[in-house]
């Protein structure tokens, strides 16, 4: 059934975003084919690039290898101490200040409590986290009986992940210093796009319309640095 291929390829995304990638996870990844083993073949040149360059640093490319400590570091600077200004969470790109644990963290925790869930302990990580807001998806997506009540999800995506998704992609794409997490934030942005897509096709909820035009922002304020690749979880509940 495509609903529950589809919460499985999301939950993987979700810990490869939540959590550090040990030697372990990347020999199941690497055995698993990833990211040719994902339910939703690719469809834009972004995510043909993406799939490439994931494929390579998981196949032992030369050019692409990376040790596990150079991508323990180039994790912490992504998702930890965001020395990369790349927040994985939705208030920081939302925000026009660029603040975190703003309104967006409390509207994402009031999805989680209708739906009997919680976050866990939010100062460590915060609700509108990218890896949480995926869990979501992904249980949304498991506990559908039908296409019908996957409309929720569709409302969900459009209300937040949606809104930041790509731009958090694009600076991670610039700013990361191995090839993986490049290529792992362009491929969750087109991931998330192609499910969007699956939902107006199959379940017939069409995009909201475009918002009215407002002030441009790009998210946490950019600090200027050599860009290394530019190409083209833990559980909560």
């Amino acid at each position: 059934m495509w609903r529950e291929a589809v919460a499985e390829d999301l939950t993987l995304l979700a810990r490869l975003h939540g959590v550090e990638l040990d030697e372990a996870t990347l020999v199941a990844l690497g055995a698993a084919h990833f990211p040719s083993c994902l339910a939703l073949a690719p469809v834009a040149q972004t995510d043909r690039e993406a799939r490439q360059l994931l494929a390579g640093a998981l196949g032992g490319d030369p050019a692409l290898a990376m040790s596990l400590d150079e991508m323990a570091a180039d994790y912490a600077a992504l998702y930890l101490n965001v020395r990369h200004q790349t927040s994985p969470n939705e208030s920081a790109w939302i925000n026009e200040e660029g603040l975190e644990r703003q309104e967006a963290m409390f509207a994402v925790r009031e999805w989680y409590t209708r739906y009997g869930l919680e976050a866990g302990d939010w100062r460590r990580r915060q609700d509108d986290n990218l890896s949480l807001q995926l869990q979501f998806i992904a249980y949304l997506f498991g506990q559908a009986k039908s296409d019908a009540e996957l409309a929720p999800a569709a409302e969900f995506m459009d209300a937040h992940l949606l809104r930041w998704i790509e731009r958090f992609a694009e600076r991670v794409a610039q700013r990361a210093q191995t090839p993986f997490y490049a290529g792992l934030g362009m491929l969750t942005a087109c991931y998330v796009r192609g499910v969007r897509d699956l939902l107006v096709e199959r379940v017939g909820v069409p995009y909201p319309p475009p918002p009215k035009p407002r002030r441009p922002w790009r998210g946490p304020k950019i600090v200027e640095q050599s860009a290394a690749y530019v190409p083209g979880i833990e559980p909560s509940w």
